[in-house]
């Protein structure tokens, strides 16, 4: 029986999960390397530890073993699955884990095999060129239609490394050049070519879920209209539900082929030319909008919870009405950069927010964390950048 609830990482995500936590009465201990994190204030979280690594975090949590289980330990970015992964058969034997497998995690955290997946399923997804040397191009020049985009197989220590996504290139030349810089600093063979879908956020859609032995407990579908950055975006700022029969088939299916369980994002981009939503990619834990679950009564990480407890819930995703989540701060400074770019008007940002919506932060039951998340705003721009 889960009775506690530790969130390892995490920010805004961190946030949420507590006070799904929180909401059907689970204590929350939050476990951050610095503190900077608005989690920390929330009055659903019982304790912070700060741990600086992972060897103490490892400690830490060696500490919390019982003789029975009731604590569920929580990720909510890709180094701190990457943590319980590595001690996964020996963590899973005193705590509940709130990641999937570790062959699951590494079939989705390595974009590699995600696409070789992709293929085998006949999922539809982009066109992909996988490369082990820089002059591995010139082989696949005539099929490349540009413009391209080169991303990485992993995508936590590439965006660490260059603070951003991806690199777009519009010419063969700007694709080599890219490269070459980029294989300065990074393997050249956990690097991807992948075909440009265009049309930016406003064809991005997510599909978030509970899921039990591949079945989906709970699950909605968001377009992400916006993102930060607009076009190879880091972490959504604005979304919205939308109900797109593709997206939901294709979605179960994945977590069909992979008995999946647990929490996860499946991420599509709608492609303009051959009208179809191509699978891009999972998140393998908590996602930073999943609290726009609050406005239909219900949070991801309390589903799972339930789960363990052997709860049964009755929820309803009612898509007649669109509801939104949004990141105010960040959203705003977003929105502001693509109106000035032509990307985006005045118009669309006024409809988005005149939705039903939850925000990331504010909460008038936990007023504390939007303080503080003002007062850090600009210690984060810059720890970020």
């Amino acid at each position: 029986m889960v009775d506690e609830v530790i969130i390892i990482g995490g920010h805004i995500q961190a946030l949420g999960l507590a006070r799904q936590a929180k909401s059907i009465g689970i204590r929350v201990t939050l476990c951050i390397a610095d503190g900077y994190s608005v989690a920390r204030f929330s009055n659903s979280v019982s304790y912070v530890y700060i741990y600086g690594n992972f060897e103490i975090l490892y400690d830490y949590i060696s500490s919390k073993v019982s003789s029975e289980k009731h604590i569920l330990l929580f990720p909510t970015n890709d180094e701190s699955i990457e943590f319980l992964c590595k001690y996964y058969a020996e963590f899973q034997k005193c705590f509940y884990l709130g990641v999937p497998s570790p062959d699951i995690v590494e079939l989705f955290a390595d974009k590699r095999n995600t696409y070789l997946f992709s293929i085998r399923n006949k999922i539809p997804c982009p066109k992909t060129w996988c490369l082990k040397e820089v002059g591995d191009v010139e082989k696949y020049r005539d099929e490349f239609d540009f413009p391209v985009i080169v991303k990485p197989a992993v995508m936590y220590a590439f965006h660490d490394l260059f603070g951003k996504k991806a690199y777009k290139c519009d010419s063969y030349e700007e694709l080599l050049e890219t490269l070459q810089r980029i294989a300065l600093r990074f393997p050249i063979e956990l690097l991807m070519v992948q075909e440009f879908l265009h049309g930016g956020p406003k064809n991005l859609y997510s599909y978030g879920c509970c899921a039990v032995n591949g079945k989906p407990k709970v699950a909605l579908i968001a377009n992400r209209i916006r993102q930060n950055p607009y076009v190879f975006g880091n972490s959504t700022t604005f979304a919205v539900t939308k109900y797109v029969e593709n997206i939901e088939t294709i979605a179960e299916k994945i977590l069909s082929a992979t008995s999946y369980t647990g929490l996860a994002e499946i991420e599509f981009m709608y492609d303009e030319d051959t009208k179809e939503y191509k699978f891009l990619e999972i998140n393998t834990r908590a996602w930073k909008w999943h609290g726009i679950s609050n406005n239909f009564g219900f949070g991801f990480l309390s589903e799972y919870i339930k789960y363990l407890n052997g709860i049964v819930s009755d929820v309803n995703v009612d898509y007649s009405q669109p509801r939104a989540w949004v990141e105010r701060i960040t959203d705003f400074a977003v929105s502001l950069k693509a109106v000035s770019k032509g990307m985006l008007s005045i118009t669309e940002i006024y409809q988005s927010y005149k939705l039903k919506k939850t925000s990331a932060v504010w909460s008038s039951k936990d007023m504390f964390p939007a303080l503080m998340y003002l007062f850090m705003s600009p210690i984060l721009f810059f720890k970020r950048h």
